[in-house]
């Protein structure tokens, strides 16, 4: 079954690698149809229909690849559930971390010179909200840079005492 599987997947690597270096070449024909004098708006619209193949292949690679690492993981742990502890577990304690620092950040919008710059002209973008995310994604890094730190001395610590 895994032997099967592999030449499937490799099958399917060779044929989207294919798709992408014929689209490639074609895209980059395209450049070639211009001077580097010539404006982007023209660029852009000599470049027309190849511009809009690349970009959506672009895309679909990229959904195909996150539906992969959503995918096979969960292959993983159903065909193999004594190894899924360790990830459920790892998933867990992110979860815990990003509650919590979610929990520590506020929507206070800190204010210095400049600042208006990072929020929409059309003030679309609810700020406080933003700022509760900013803030809760700096608190994670903080927590995980600690945990990690202690992580380090304490591997040092139980050598010395080994």
């Amino acid at each position: 079954m895994k032997d099967k599987l592999s030449g499937i997947l490799n099958i399917m690597l060779v044929v989207l690698l294919a798709i992408s270096a014929v689209i490639l070449v074609v895209f980059y024909y395209g450049t070639s149809l211009y001077s580097a004098e010539t404006e982007f708006v023209d660029q852009v619209k000599i470049l027309g229909w190849r511009l809009d193949v690349f970009m959506n292949w672009s895309i679909i690679l990229v959904l195909i690849g996150a539906l992969a690492a959503f995918i096979f993981p969960v292959i993983n742990m159903i065909t193999n559930p004594a190894t899924s502890k360790n990830a459920l577990i790892s998933l867990g304690v992110v979860s815990a971390v990003v509650l919590i620092a979610y929990s520590i950040s506020d929507s206070d919008i800190l204010e210095f010179p400049g600042f208006e710059k990072f929020f929409y002209e059309d003030n679309s973008m609810d700020a406080h909200k933003f700022s509760r995310y900013v803030g809760t994604g700096l608190w994670v890094m903080y927590i995980f840079g600690m945990l990690s730190v202690v992580s380090i001395v304490y591997a040092e610590v139980a050598k010395f005492f080994k």
